[in-house]
């Protein structure tokens, strides 16, 4: 039988540059605190290592060994921008064909017995990878990597066009899975409403926070906020007006602007926008207070509209209808949100519901013409022949009536 140990991947920081979720507080403890508490429970016969970045050597992670105090976990530090190459430094003790049971650091309701069924199957197999479905509820999700598939990988993704696969592997593996011994777990479980309410009250502290921050640490190999406007751009012409809806600290607005004519910015919250407005010396740009379900701009104002990880924080139909009021007939919309085949109730407190890939395109269809799916497998990474991902990116347009 190969050996297995068990890597707790996190970072301080996310890969926009702001604090990570994974250092919020989970009934008092920190969330990857938490993960590795339920990791030690669920593979008492394993090795244990935290596995982060080299910027959070004598950082707040450097302190989680201490606090948890158990012989079995370590911890390794290295390889800022590449997490495939910290998971085989951890592991340089193993041979190529044990075994490695990955889980994210924030993911501490992530369900065992499925990782446990996972490695079953990857050694009676000898898969080089085994995960779940890309739509299945991240919170719950884990990987199982045969160590030689991933060193074999890291001398494969040399050029810099390859990077966003050092920062999720396991897509490489699922969108190559005829060059490699690669399977999706198929039997699910199904959860119950009140055990996805109480991961949903838990996690409630870590996503009680601003939009995500986007900043000077921003690494973009694994940035998908900033992804979602390098989308948006391959569709949207220079002469457009565009507003982007839910603009935070403007980031999006700055970034589009240099390639658009006017770009306008809005959010809900003041703070935001006065930030937005201070930090932008674009003259084509220029910020709103909105709600997004009741606009104040005039009917057909704009060409083009961009709306990134909104849709699941409001009421639908009253967003999608006053999306369509504001955009010119014939005009664009390009929206983001969370794609999640378990999302009725979301582990994400933040949001009032996650979308299936059917039922976003029933109720964004009601509105307007879809014209392209892509379906975002993990951080800036898509496969245009599968519309299945974490995320779920549209780009539609008004119908002329």
């Amino acid at each position: 039988m190969s050996n297995v140990k068990v890597l707790i991947q996190a970072s301080s920081r996310s890969w926009a540059g702001g604090r990570d979720i994974c250092m919020g507080l989970v009934n008092g403890e920190i969330a990857v605190v938490r993960t590795i508490r339920h990791a030690l429970a669920a593979f008492p016969d394993a090795q244990l290592c935290l596995v982060a970045p080299e910027f959070d050597r004598d950082g707040e992670l450097n302190k989680v060994v201490e606090i948890i105090a158990d012989k079995r976990l370590t911890a390794f530090y290295g390889f800022d921008e590449s997490p495939l190459k910290r998971m085989i430094a951890a592991s340089i003790e193993l041979t190529d064909d044990d075994y490695i049971v990955r889980v994210d650091g924030i993911h501490f309701c992530f369900d065992f017995n499925l990782s446990q069924q996972m490695l079953t199957i990857a050694q009676q197999k000898n898969l080089d990878c085994i995960k779940l479905p890309a739509d299945f509820p991240v919170h719950f999700s884990s990987e199982i990597f045969r160590v030689g598939a991933l060193r074999e990988l890291a001398n494969l993704l040399t050029t810099p066009e390859l990077a966003k696969f050092h920062v999720h592997p396991k897509t490489y593996f699922e969108l190559n899975r005829y060059d490699y011994k690669f399977e999706h777990l198929k039997v699910l479980p199904q959860y119950s409403d009140e055990y996805l309410n109480e991961c949903r009250q838990l996690a409630q502290p870590i996503y009680e926070i601003p939009r995500q921050e986007v900043n000077s640490h921003r690494i973009a190999s694994g940035d998908r906020l900033g992804y979602h406007y390098q989308i948006a751009l391959k569709y949207l012409k220079k002469n457009m007006r565009v507003l982007d809806i839910a603009c935070a600290d403007g980031y999006g607005v700055r970034m589009m602007s240099s390639s658009l004519s006017l770009v306008h910015g809005a959010d809900l919250d003041a703070e935001s926008v006065n930030f937005a407005r201070q930090n932008s010396s674009q003259q084509n740009v220029e910020f709103f207070v909105e709600d997004i379900t009741n606009m104040s701009f005039d009917d057909n104002s704009y060409d083009g509209v961009t709306c990134f990880e909104t849709l699941e924080h409001v009421p639908e139909d009253a967003c999608l209808k006053e999306l369509l009021r504001i955009i010119k007939p014939g005009g664009m919309l390009i929206l983001s949100t969370p794609q999640n085949s378990y999302g009725h109730i979301p582990v994400n407190s933040c949001h009032l519901v996650e979308y299936n890939l059917d039922y976003l395109l029933k109720l964004t269809g009601q509105y307007f013409h879809v014209v392209k799916v892509i379906g975002i497998k993990a951080g800036i990474i898509h496969d245009d022949a599968d519309p299945y991902g974490t995320n779920t990116v549209l780009v539609c347009i008004k119908p002329i009536r």
